[in-house]
């Protein structure tokens, strides 16, 4: 349908956008860790988080120990970088 109003992946990423200066540089790499534009909507970055760990997870990767490690830092990586965004969106500031 013409003019319908779904929504596809690329709208709701585009829309989810809040403004560069809002958001600290310090959550710049956090936001690029799990493929998203800084001052994504916390919506998104958890769904983006979900799909990632879906991926990465180490007991996908069990089939050798090097493919296992390799699995587990990148999850952390994605769970450390969620987590620093989860903590701005709630309490607005960064912890120390």
């Amino acid at each position: 349908m013409i003019g319908s109003s779904f929504r596809t992946k690329s709208s709701a990423y585009v829309n989810s956008r809040v403004n560069y200066n809002s958001v600290p540089r310090e959550l710049y790499k956090d936001f690029r860790r799990l493929g998203l534009a800084p001052g994504a909507s916390l919506a998104v970055c958890k769904s983006a988080q979900r799909n990632l760990m879906k991926i990465h997870h180490p007991d996908r990767h069990a089939e050798s120990r090097y493919s296992f490690y390799v699995a587990t830092q990148i999850t952390s990586t994605i769970n450390e970088a969620f987590q620093r965004i989860e903590v701005w969106y709630t309490k607005g500031k960064l912890d120390d």
